[in-house]
């Protein structure tokens, strides 16, 4: 071989030699130092979020705190059901509604349903269904209204009969599903 081919040979295998050096540093320190720094600019922002949250909080905090008593002071606790526990609460339920309908005297059946825990407060509810005049709707509706402890019409289906004169009182079947709001024993009140 000439010693010009073996030069030129030489200085291409540096110059591929280099350039794998270059890749192996870009790849093994570069490229990660940039990964690294775009991570903890990112989380930098997600601080300075944060940051700036708690700040706002902060400088509400007395109002935040107002909120919370005048929610713990409030009335309204007193509408929701007192018992040790949700089946006891559901029971007083029943009986509420039972004396709720009593005008129907025609309860066909009351079904219990399982209570959902919803932080302070426990959501029971009841199935009912029954055989009742018109009247006697609208007026067990304005009852549950007015009841002390707040309860909701959660569904109602009413059935009439196909064929009733225009002045007739119709017998429905009505099926409702009410519910209330029990305070859960043990929670705070927020």
């Amino acid at each position: 071989m000439k010693p010009s081919l073996i030069q030129n040979l030489r200085r291409g295998a540096a110059v591929g030699l280099l350039g794998a050096v270059l890749a192996v540093a870009w790849l093994g320190g570069v490229e990660p130092s940039f990964a690294y720094i775009d991570v903890a600019a990112e989380a930098r922002g997600i601080s300075l979020r944060a940051l700036k949250r708690n700040r706002a909080l902060l400088r509400d905090s007395s109002a935040i705190q107002a909120a919370q008593s005048s929610v713990e002071q409030s009335p309204r606790w007193r509408n929701f059901y007192s018992a040790p526990r949700p089946e006891a609460a559901t029971l007083q339920l029943e009986t509420d509604l039972r004396t709720i309908l009593k005008d129907s005297n025609n309860l066909t059946s009351m079904t219990a349903e399982a209570p959902l825990l919803h932080g302070p407060v426990t959501r029971i509810a009841v199935r009912v269904t029954l055989s009742m005049r018109v009247d006697q709707l609208a007026e067990a509706l304005d009852r549950i209204q007015k009841q002390p402890q707040m309860m909701r019409v959660e569904s109602l289906t009413v059935q009439a009969p196909d064929f009733q004169g225009a002045q007739a009182n119709a017998v429905l079947t009505v099926q409702a599903q009410i519910t209330a709001l029990m305070l859960t024993p043990g929670a705070e009140r927020t």
